[in-house]
């Protein structure tokens, strides 16, 4: 037992996943103080913090996909690093630039098409679904640094480089709220400089490994086809995972979707603390599909590590759901209690299976394993379907989506203990 837990780290999976902890928590820090400027009604009224978190919501689920290219780089380039090939590494890289300057553009030429019928969808102003599209746009080019500095387990530049995103949009979102406009859109703006910020380190990090040059290079074979599994695979976790906030805005009035939006925020904050673990865990288990004994281990390992945190930080939330309300908000009047304390309790316990379900998908897609993990995609679009027809109470909400989580978490296990039974020795 001690072997397993303290011995036998020869793979780093505990040093870098505690190293991506820590950035993480720093993030989550951030973060945190981020929404606790920006949640207090004095900052924006509610129905502003509302759109806010509607528009990040949307944000995210448009950029989780891309995750599909972090990992499509980081299983090639790991694969590439492995074998010795790293003067193939920068070319593969390059490979993908022009690409990412062609969506990036789509993405603002449909928006800015688009934003009138997208203003009245959503019920925000037709300049905020625009300052939404730009920083959409420049956050796709996070993922494409990400996936690089993962694949050659550059865990350091990993750890801390995403947080001085966190670090600016802090400091000028509440500049930006306070000082020039107490809307949604000032938000999103000083979330766009963020974005910014990291393109220019991720430039720096790139550079300083100096790795060599060179190699034939180009697009190893299969990675268009793993892209496109991985794609539909983090499709369909992205609509479980991001796109609560945005239906609420959708379906409920302007106060009842800020209210859920603050009960969803703690819940994703508390429950996806070890998303850090898969991201260490990627890298060290890719294959071509056979899962042997010491990517078994591994996982199991992760699974451990991951678990522990997931139920500290959800039991947190479900016994005492005005602590995290209370630090990130400020205190609840009495006739809010009641249901604070419900939606929180509610949509933390939805999330738990989500927080397996990240583990899972990525070791599979590290593993070029996605026939099992593609059953995500109708369990996404069973989630919109299920609100669309069942919207009465902000909790219907919460419960469609942790029935559907529950789902994904169970595909998702028997796929890796089928993979399991079948793997010789």
């Amino acid at each position: 037992m001690k072997r397993w837990f303290s011995g036998g780290d020869e793979s780093g999976l505990y040093r870098h996943g505690a190293l991506l902890m820590a950035g993480t928590l720093a993030g989550a820090v951030l973060n945190a103080g981020f929404h606790m400027v920006v949640g207090r009604e004095r900052v924006l009224p509610n129905a502003e913090y509302g759109s806010l978190v509607a528009m990040l919501g949307i944000i995210l689920v448009a950029s989780t996909p891309m995750l599909a290219i972090q990992n499509t780089l980081a299983h090639f380039i790991a694969t590439l690093n492995r074998e010795g090939r790293q003067g193939e590494i920068l070319p593969l890289f390059g490979h993908w630039i022009w690409r990412f300057a062609v969506a990036s553009a789509v993405i603002v030429l449909g928006a800015w098409m688009g934003r009138e019928g997208l203003a009245a969808f959503w019920n925000v102003e037709p300049v905020l679904i625009m300052t939404t599209a730009v920083v959409l746009a420049g956050s796709l080019w996070m993922s494409l640094f990400f996936g690089f500095l993962q694949g050659v387990q550059a865990f350091v530049w990993l750890a801390f480089l995403p947080q001085a995103w966190g670090l600016t949009r802090l400091v000028l979102g509440a500049a930006f709220a306070v000082l020039i406009s107490a809307t949604a859109t000032a938000a999103v703006s000083a979330q766009g400089i963020g974005v910014l910020v990291v393109l220019a380190l991720g430039i720096g990090a790139t550079a300083s490994l100096r790795l060599p040059r060179g190699g034939t290079g180009g697009r190893p074979p299969g990675t268009y086809r793993y892209l496109g599994s991985a794609l539909l695979c983090l499709g369909g976790y992205a609509l479980l995972m991001n796109l609560d906030t945005a239906l609420a805005k959708r379906y409920f009035d302007a106060e009842t979707a800020g209210h859920f939006a603050k009960a969803a925020t703690i819940a994703r904050t508390a429950v996806f603390l070890p998303v850090p673990i898969a991201t260490a865990l990627f890298p060290k288990v890719t294959s071509s599909g056979s899962l042997d004994n010491a990517s078994w281990r591994l996982l199991l390992r992760a699974l451990g590590f991951g678990g522990l945190i997931i139920v500290g930080g959800a039991g947190i939330c479900v016994a005492w759901p005005q602590l995290p309300w209370t630090i990130l908000y400020g205190t609840w009047s009495p006739d809010q209690a009641q249901s604070a304390a419900a939606l929180t309790r509610a949509m933390v316990l939805a999330m738990v299976p989500l927080a397996l379900v990240y583990l899972l998908l990525n070791f599979e897609m590290a593993q070029r394993r996605f026939r099992w993990a593609l059953g995500l995609v109708p369990c996404g679009l069973a989630y919109v379907g299920g609100v669309a027809l069942f919207h009465r109470h902000p909790l219907q909400l919460p419960a469609i989506l942790g029935a559907l989580n529950g789902i994904a978490a169970i595909l998702l296990s028997v796929a890796v203990l089928r993979q399991r039974r079948a793997a010789p020795g």
